[in-house]
């Protein structure tokens, strides 16, 4: 099996070779070395290339593809907000609780007495709080899960 021509070209058959990758060490070496100064055959190789096909998609496996991508976008979604809300909730305890003006809060008050009542009154109100933030997050975390449910594994 000649792979090279008169002329010092590539031939259909060096091609078939190349292409379908039957072609032993040395003539993958030859063929190679040819293609790397030789423009007209790596044309032909190139369209000789073309007319195969390499790989193709089922279309079941895109469909897949794009469930577990938008579960994925879904899930990092849901975590990002999870983590905002405790930020906030974090610091609206800490705002309300006056853990910024400690001193503001404590010239407001005459006696340790009435400092101390003032506190617990704070500390029922952001517990509240933030019991309520939590349970307006567990209602959107449970629209989320309603809204789209993709199965993993499925076909």
């Amino acid at each position: 099996m000649t792979i090279f021509n008169q002329n010092g070209h590539i031939t259909a058959e060096g091609f078939f070779l190349l292409v379908t990758e039957k072609a032993d060490e040395m003539q993958r070496l030859e063929l190679s070395e040819h293609l790397s100064f030789c423009d007209r055959c790596l044309e032909q190789y190139l369209v000789e290339m073309e007319k195969i096909t390499l790989l193709e998609i089922e279309e079941s496996v895109a469909k897949r593809v794009i469930k577990k991508v938008r579960h994925k976008t879904a899930l990092l979604a849901h975590k990002r907000f999870g983590t905002a809300v405790a930020a906030a909730c974090i610091a609206m305890i800490l705002w309300t609780s006056g853990a910024f003006s400690w001193t503001t809060m404590a010239q407001q008050y005459d006696t340790v007495e009435r400092f101390e009542e003032e506190l617990e009154r704070l500390s029922w109100q952001n517990q509240n709080t933030l019991h309520n933030v939590l349970q307006k997050y567990q209602q959107i975390l449970d629209k989320l899960d309603r809204r789209e449910k993709i199965p993993y594994g499925e076909k």
